[in-house]
């Protein structure tokens, strides 16, 4: 089951991929939010979808145009992957998977015979960045970038220890600054303005969160954001690594 949703998953950033590239940048606004937009995980021909990237890379329109050709025609070559994929056999599975990543490399590939050798350069720069990018700082979880540093799962895990107490003193960092914040807003009310403010919230609580169960979907999900107070923040921002 997971070998599926392991090939599920990277078919359909495949896919996702080529057809941003098909429908040109900036498919969901600015700079686009799918794969290679703000967030997304590196995949070089998502990043070339950024017009920011493009900017970067000095992309001229003949290149952005072959670009975009080859981005067709994986999604063509991606098209009769994608059906009766949940009905195939283990072996059919590996081999889809074989197939998938042998495309991948064929059409990054390609791009070498379209970019400038310091364009590619860069254009791989900027996907480290991406892939090694966490939520609170650099990370060393990517597969790629650890077999690339020659990491031993000794190393790996040693990382792994010191990104979650990093974690838990960015945590505690950030909930002194939000209370500072609180603090500082809060003086600028009236005496009187303060007092009906701390009537209307009473005692502090803290709310646990949930997954699941009775609370799921989106009952769950409001349980789990937290209610929203000065600032509008919710109960989850953490800024996990």
């Amino acid at each position: 089951m997971k070998f599926l949703v392991a090939l599920v998953c990277t078919a359909a950033v495949v896919f996702a991929t080529s057809s941003a590239m098909a429908q040109g940048p900036g498919g969901r606004g600015p700079g686009g939010r799918g794969a290679g937009g703000p967030g997304g995980g590196g995949d070089l021909f998502g990043l070339l979808n950024n017009e920011s990237v493009q900017k970067e890379l000095e992309i001229v329109p003949s290149q952005l145009d072959d670009i975009r050709e080859l981005g067709q025609e994986m999604r063509e070559s991606m098209r009769d992957m994608f059906q009766g994929m949940r009905n195939a056999s283990e072996d059919e599975r590996r081999e889809m998977f074989d197939k998938l990543r042998s495309a991948r490399e064929d059409m990054e590939a390609d791009l070498s015979k379209v970019l400038m050798p310091a364009q590619l350069e860069r254009l791989k720069q900027i996907q480290v960045q991406q892939q090694s990018s966490g939520r609170g700082g650099v990370s060393f979880a990517n597969p790629r970038i650890a077999e690339a540093l020659g990491l031993t799962e000794a190393q790996l895990a040693d990382l792994r220890e010191k990104a979650e107490e990093l974690q838990t003193e960015m945590r505690a960092k950030v909930e002194e600054l939000r209370k500072q914040a609180d603090d500082e807003l809060l003086q600028m009310l009236t005496p009187e303005q303060q007092k009906k403010w701390k009537e209307m919230v009473g005692d502090p609580f803290e709310l646990e969160q949930q997954r699941g169960g009775f609370q799921g979907g989106q009952r769950g999900e409001r349980g789990e954001r937290g209610q929203r107070g000065p600032g509008g923040r919710g109960g989850n921002d953490d800024g996990e690594i």
